[in-house]
């Protein structure tokens, strides 16, 4: 395994949030094993907000001292209300992701991403964004038209970006219950010196709840507080179906065009696609 630093993109609603929290019960075991994390909120608030979103000048951050970096954070592609355009996906996240790389003097790192199938990742991504930004359905939040619906322009803008750097590719679907497998062969350690997050699963937003956001949009503005407050008394639990915006015909379609993203990236000159299980 390359020692180069480690440079964690997301993408969002790939698991990140357990993931993080599993790294912050690690540090000790990290900082034994040379690998300097910092924590989301603390990198966020001195780097990722300044830097990204309201573009402001930084200094270069002082000298990383001893150990391997590792970055980790979803919101340098983009935030979540930014990522489905009608351009594609992320389409400023390879100029966001090179620009923080610049800024953190990371050089040649190891690049990680995981993946998603658009038919759960966009409908996620829609919930997700309704706790920061106003209510708006999900037909005006999802503006990228089917034939730009693919992976394939990020990866290969990140590789274009990051010329010889390693791109390590994993899929959300094959996450659950192989988290620590995943950490310890991207972070080179044993699986014994990770440990695994005391983290509740967050509910998802049910079909239910965001009936209601609809209509009460139609009598007044619903902003985020509100939306988190259905989505809370209204979670996703059995017999209580998570939101889902698709025909039987829509999803498999969508399935079709994230399985030819997977095929082609086990293809790809430097990319690693990391299975797991």
């Amino acid at each position: 395994m390359s020692r180069a630093e480690i440079y964690w993109l997301g993408v969002h609603k790939t698991g990140t949030t357990f993931l993080q929290a599993c790294l912050d019960a690690s540090r000790p075991a990290l900082e034994r094993h040379g690998i300097a994390y910092t924590p989301l909120d603390a990198f966020r608030a001195a780097h990722t907000r300044p830097l990204l979103d309201r573009a402001e000048a930084l200094p270069p951050p002082s000298s990383p001292g001893e150990g391997r970096r590792l970055i980790f954070d979803e919101n340098i592609l983009g935030l979540v209300q930014d990522v489905a355009t009608p351009e594609g996906l992320y389409p400023a996240g390879a100029w966001r992701a090179d620009e923080m790389a610049d800024h953190l003097r990371l050089a040649a790192p190891q690049i990680i991403l995981g993946l998603r199938g658009f038919a759960d990742f966009l409908p996620s991504l829609y919930c997700e964004s309704l706790k920061s930004v106003p209510f708006q359905g999900f037909e005006a939040f999802q503006r990228t038209p089917l034939e730009k619906l693919s992976w394939q322009p990020l990866v290969a803008g990140l590789q274009r970006a990051f010329r010889g750097a390693t791109v390590t590719l994993y899929r959300a679907e094959d996450l659950r219950g192989h988290e620590i497998e995943l950490l310890a062969r991207l972070l080179d350690l044993p699986p014994e010196a990770l440990h695994r997050a005391d983290h509740d699963k967050r509910p998802g937003f049910s079909q239910r709840a965001i009936d209601m956001m609809i209509a009460e949009q139609a009598v007044q503005p619903v902003g985020p507080e509100r939306a988190k407050q259905l989505a809370q008394a209204h979670p996703r639990k059995p017999g209580a179906p998570g939101f889902d915006p698709w025909s039987v015909e829509e999803r498999a379609q969508l399935d079709v065009l994230y399985e030819t993203d997977i095929a082609a990236f086990r293809e790809w000159p430097g990319l690693r696609m990391l299975d797991l299980g």
